[in-house]
């Protein structure tokens, strides 16, 4: 997971005023605080929930959308997961993202997908080590890219 320091104009900014001091951690520093630190923590190790034998991320659980997700899927386990897990990237913060001329805001959400790939992929070995927990990023509808988990079952 590695993107160049250019995807960022602001960080790219503060390096040049600071040019042997700034870092990615000065970076956070300036741009975020403890408890939203600590947000991120959970949100790049997510909460696990199993509903009926579906491996279900806790943030996203909706049990009226379970339900609708079970009868559309025929039960299917992997349909279920997949779309009860299913989120646009580009959703995760376009609250307070701002956008200048020139960012590269594909690259940007694309980054995020592969970290958030990493690292989810990181959590759910180390927490579930035998299971085969699948993280796939995939793009539809005009390039949007989106995330999901489900579990492979051994045949």
């Amino acid at each position: 997971m590695e993107f160049g320091e250019d995807l960022i104009k602001e960080f790219l900014e503060h390096k040049e005023a600071n040019p042997n001091t700034f870092t990615w951690w000065s970076f956070v520093n300036i741009k975020s605080d403890l408890q939203t630190a600590l947000g991120f923590a959970k949100f790049f190790y997510p909460e696990i929930i199993e509903v009926n034998g579906c491996f279900l991320l806790k943030d996203k659980y909706d049990e009226q959308r379970f339900q609708s997700w079970k009868d559309a899927c025929n039960n299917s386990k992997k349909c279920i997961e997949r779309m009860m897990n299913l989120y646009e990237l580009a959703d995760f913060f376009h609250i307070n993202t701002t956008f200048d001329e020139g960012d590269d805001i594909q690259g940007q959400v694309k980054a995020l997908g592969e970290a958030l790939k990493l690292f989810w992929s990181m959590s759910f070995r180390d927490r579930f080590p035998e299971r085969q927990i699948v993280v796939d990023i995939f793009v539809e509808y005009d390039d949007q890219l989106f995330i999901t988990v489900y579990e492979e079952l051994n045949k």
